[in-house]
């Protein structure tokens, strides 16, 4: 009888669906053809929806500009195009993960005790949650729904919004909020606000990861809208008042009290189900930032996406960094010698290099934006065609749900096939 071989994915949205398609469109074919074990493909999520977050700022702010049903995919219909014999798709949150026995732990959402599942090779792409529940989906949809709908009604109703954080997700926010109640400015003139919006960053600008010109064209685009953005300072406590506003203390002492208070800023790792022997002190996965082999955890064993210590937590890495894991886990399970389990694939591994050029995409309203694509400043109008039309549903959505951006395997060079 042929040994069992299970390759296991953790987690199911950016990165966790396009390296299971990967896996099953290129990989496991390689590996049925050398007929020496039976393989089979897993992927573990605690939901059957993926929420495309990339859109959350427009969505959170009015599900008038874009419905909740246009970003929230049914992972069934992505998975659907494979045989049963080869892909399980797995409901459950992983709980647990024991490196010494290569087995993950995880529970069912309608079951009360974990079960386990032996693993082959592994990859962890868990991703990362935001602070502010209507911007991610770590769980159940259920509750990210609720949170929009909440926000959706606070934004319709308020007249002081104040949002914390100056990266993509915050002005892109502000932009969103501000025009839905302010209206479009028009080509030389600012809009009469119908609310104060705030927006506070802790950086001296906007947008850290472009140069401080495209920065300052950020402002001038959301003061436009009505929108005022105060730097170098951060909100150092938030406390609810018996009328239902928030009152906020910043750095310096000043006080401002919100009908509306969203923290944008950052991202927590949803890695509390790893042992802390794995992570760093942030709580990501330590990952071999060239290879992105989880060195520590033992062979096949990767981490991808923003649950990985090499990320910088944006698509733009996904994106870099599939290739390398798609040519090291190709390789490491091809080399795979079951009378030396240990030892690793001879020839020449992929490595990733972070490309530190200028890259970043902001749309600011429905309007336009601002942004820089390998380190060129792009104008407004191709921010609004690339993201700022439908935050890159049609690019991006429904071809990574469906595998249809993995269509074309990655080939090796000379010196990674020698294994």
């Amino acid at each position: 009888m042929s040994e069992q071989r299970n390759i296991v994915v953790i987690g199911a949205s950016g990165a966790g669906l396009q390296a299971t398609h990967y896996i099953l469109k290129h990989i496991l074919p390689a590996l049925k053809a050398r007929n020496d074990a039976k393989y089979h493909v897993y992927n573990i999520s605690p939901s059957s929806q993926w929420y495309f977050r990339v859109a959350s700022p427009r969505v959170a702010t009015s599900t008038e500009r874009m419905s909740t049903d246009r970003v929230l995919f049914d992972l069934h219909e992505g998975f659907k195009q494979y045989s049963k014999d080869d892909f399980t798709f797995i409901e459950a949150s992983a709980t647990g993960l024991e490196p010494s026995a290569r087995r993950v732990l995880f529970r069912s959402n309608k079951g009360l005790d974990d079960e386990s599942l032996s693993y082959h090779a592994l990859v962890v792409a868990t991703g990362s949650k935001t602070y502010f529940q209507a911007f991610s989906m770590s769980a159940d949809a259920r509750s990210t729904l609720d949170a929009i709908s909440s926000t959706n009604d606070q934004i319709k109703a308020a007249k002081k919004i104040v949002i914390v954080g100056g990266g993509p997700t915050g002005v892109e926010f502000a932009g969103e909020v501000a025009e839905h109640r302010n209206g479009k400015p028009g080509w030389f003139s600012k809009v009469q606000p119908n609310v104060n919006v705030t927006l506070i960053t802790s950086d001296k600008q906007l947008l850290p990861g472009l140069r401080p010109a495209i920065a300052k064209t950020a402002e001038r685009k959301l003061n436009a809208l009505g929108v005022k953005v105060v730097y170098n300072t951060r909100v150092t406590d938030s406390t609810q008042t018996e009328d239902g506003h928030t009152s906020l203390t910043l750095k310096n002492g000043d006080k401002l009290e919100a009908d509306l208070y969203v923290p944008a800023y950052g991202v927590q790792p949803n890695s509390t189900w790893l042992p802390e022997q794995l992570l760093n002190e942030k709580g990501y996965l330590i990952t071999n930032n060239s290879t992105l082999r989880v060195d520590i955890a033992g062979p096949r064993v990767y981490g991808f996406g923003d649950i990985a210590s090499y990320s910088r937590n944006n698509f733009w890495d996904i994106n870099m960094a599939l290739p390398i894991l798609a040519t090291n886990l190709k390789r490491d399970l091809l080399s795979f010698n079951s009378l030396l389990p240990e030892e690793k694939p001879k020839g020449q591994d992929r490595l990733y290099t972070p490309d530190t050029k200028e890259s970043m995409i902001v749309p600011i309203g429905s309007g336009g934006g601002v942004g820089a694509i390998m380190g060129w400043k792009v104008p407004s109008f191709f921010v609004w065609m690339l993201k700022g039309r439908d935050f890159m549903l049609g690019m991006s959505g429904l071809p990574t749900l469906h595998g249809e951006n993995v269509k074309k395997e990655v080939k090796w060079t000379k010196e990674e096939a020698a294994i």
